[in-house]
C-alpha cells in the first residue's frame, strides 16, 4: 500500500525530504545501485556512461547526473534512503510534489516492489489519473484504488 499525504504539515522537518534537488546533491554518485541506474533510464531515458564522473547520455546529449529531472532524482533519493537506512533514521516521508505522472508511477512501483516504508507527500492533482490502480492510503484515513479520487476524498485538515 502506498501512503500518501496532501501536505508536508503531517511531518516534522527532520522526518521529510522536502527539497529533492538539494538532497540529491548529497548522494555519493559512484555508490548508486543498479536500481537507481535503471530508474534513470526508465524515467529520463538516460544511460549512465561513467559512474565515477556521473556522465550520462540523454536524448538531448551528454550531461551529468545533476541534470536529471527532479522526478528522477526523487525516485533515486527514495532508493538511496532505502538502501542506506542507518544514514537516514528519522526520514519517514519524501515530497514527490514535483514529480510528473511518469516518475510517480516508477516511484510507486519501487515502493511496492521493495516494500519500502516511506510515505509520499503530493500537494497537486495534475496527471494523477495516469497512475495505475493500486491500494493507496490518503492522510491515514481514506483508502482508494485510483488517484483520480485522490483530491475528492482527501482530508484537508492540515
Amino acid at each position: 500500500m502506498i501512503r500518501l499525504f496532501t501536505s508536508t504539515n503531517y511531518f516534522k522537518p527532520e522526518e521529510i525530504i522536502i527539497d529533492n534537488e538539494s538532497f540529491f546533491d548529497n548522494i555519493d554518485i559512484d555508490a548508486l545501485s543498479q536500481k537507481s541506474i535503471d530508474v534513470m533510464e526508465q524515467i529520463d531515458k538516460a544511460k549512465l556512461l561513467d559512474l565515477n564522473t556521473g556522465k550520462i547520455e540523454t536524448p538531448f546529449g551528454i550531461a551529468g547526473v545533476t541534470d536529471l529531472s527532479t522526478g528522477c532524482k526523487t525516485v533515486i533519493n527514495t532508493i538511496y534512503i532505502y538502501e542506506n537506512p542507518n544514514a537516514f533514521p528519522t526520514v519517514k516521508a519524501i515530497n514527490a510534489t514535483e514529480c510528473g505522472s511518469n516518475a510517480l508511477e516508477v516511484l510507486f512501483d519501487v515502493l511496492e516492489s521493495n516494500n519500502i516504508n516511506l510515505s509520499i507527500v503530493l500537494e497537486h492533482e495534475d496527471d494523477l489519473y495516469k497512475c495505475k490502480e493500486r491500494e493507496y492510503l490518503v492522510n491515514n484515513s481514506h483508502r482508494i484504488n485510483q488517484l483520480a479520487f485522490y483530491w475528492a476524498c482527501a482530508d484537508r485538515r492540515d
